[in-house]
């Protein structure tokens, strides 16, 4: 066998035993990968058991040595990658792979089917790499003050005692309502809404008649019934409010050290703490957003980006800011990252970058279609390319 062949399968057998590459190995295997698709293709085969056993199957039943000498003789000198130019060569190349990827043969029989040396009957070609659908349930949580943990996809539809005399419904559509006397709660109890990765936007209402919008990712702490002065929840992720009017009580949201402070008023706020800074997006009414000595009032349109300081951008794109609770992604000049940050959060898949990218993307895109459909159409922007695998996006230019 080619010196460079053998050198290749055993650092692909060294890979798939989950051995620990060196730089050096690790170089050797990624310039092989990047040699042609077909390459790229077959490492994850080999974790596909079909796949592995069919090739095994047709190495025990295929003349090896004519094969080899056939793929030798259309190509004068062996090269590092054995391409697949047309499509009844295809056999000649799963054959000679099914040599090159089994080194001592049983090595990946033993790898995959220890104990088991027997080839199939039947077999199945290679599946394609699962796709990932859109959220299409909650993965919420309640914490309750005790400690107690409720899923809320497993609540069924009415109300449910919780605390004292506040009870939390369960809407028809999957909305969570806080209900109860405020007035008569003497004691002050703390509920948070939590919504993972891949989770669908979840609503709730606070007692007060204040609704919230939960992004992915994202987490909300408030009282059960508000018993103070003024009402005053902490939030982290991403989160829309439109907070009931009541001037007597001003309603307060902290994050980040950020606080905003409004009477009633829709307002955005995005603070995910991998993000560039903490932005809070004014719809309508008036807020008041203050961290440390520094305070800003925003009118309808405006939006403050907080870091050390509070700068105003006062044409914010309003759209684009709630694209996401209306359904969709929207790309106004998104870099790759904060884009692919998204769909991270949205599908919940890990994103590895293989390549320095520097592409910007422009365009709405639907979030109920599975990731595919989502990767393929930022990929007709030809500056990247994508690779599924299992749970993790590969970023390529």
């Amino acid at each position: 066998m080619n010196d460079h062949l053998s050198r290749v399968s055993e650092l692909i057998i060294k890979h798939l035993e989950g051995g620990l590459l060196t730089a050096q190995e690790q170089q050797e295997l990624d310039a092989w990968l990047e040699a042609s698709p077909q390459n790229k293709t077959l490492l994850p085969q080999l974790t596909d058991p079909d796949y592995v056993r069919e090739a095994l199957q047709q190495m025990h039943s295929y003349n090896a040595e004519a094969g080899w000498q056939k793929i030798q003789s259309a190509y004068t000198t062996v090269p590092a990658v054995v391409p697949v130019r047309h499509s009844s060569q295809w056999k000649y190349w799963v054959a000679a792979a099914a040599i090159l990827f089994a080194v001592a043969g049983a090595a990946l029989l033993y790898l995959y089917f220890p104990g088991k040396t027997t080839p199939i009957a039947t077999t199945k070609a290679a599946q394609p790499a699962k796709d990932i659908p859109a959220p299409a349930i909650s993965k919420a949580t309640i914490t309750l003050q005790n400690g107690k943990r409720i899923s809320v996809d497993s609540l069924t539809i009415g109300t449910i005692d919780l605390q004292e005399k506040t009870a939390i419904k369960k809407t028809a559509d999957g909305q969570i309502v806080y209900t109860g006397n405020e007035a008569s709660t003497a004691q002050m109890y703390f509920n948070t809404l939590t919504n993972p990765r891949g989770s669908k936007v979840i609503q709730l209402t606070l007692s007060d008649g204040t609704k919230v919008w939960l992004n992915t990712e994202s987490e909300i702490r408030y009282p059960v019934a508000f018993t103070g002065t003024s009402r005053e929840v902490e939030m982290k992720g991403e989160a829309y409010f439109e907070v009931a009017k009541d001037a007597a009580k001003p309603f307060m949201v902290k994050s980040n050290g950020t606080t905003v402070e409004v009477t009633g008023t829709h307002f955005n706020i995005n603070a995910y703490s991998d993000e560039a800074s903490l932005n809070i997006s004014l719809l309508e009414g008036g807020v008041k957003v203050s961290k440390g000595s520094n305070t800003v009032a925003l009118t309808p349109g405006e939006q403050a980006q907080v870091n050390e300081k509070i700068k105003i951008d006062a044409h914010a794109d309003m759209e684009q800011v709630m694209a996401w609770k209306n359904g969709s992604f929207s790309f106004k000049g998104e870099d790759i990252y904060t884009t692919m940050r998204q769909l991270s959060r949205w599908y919940n898949v890990d994103i590895q970058f293989k390549e320095a990218v520097s592409e910007k993307f422009y365009g709405d895109i639907s979030r109920d279609k599975n990731i595919s459909s989502v990767l393929k159409k930022l990929e007709t922007t030809g500056g990247v390319h994508f690779k599924t695998i299992e749970n993790r996006i590969e970023v390529y230019k």
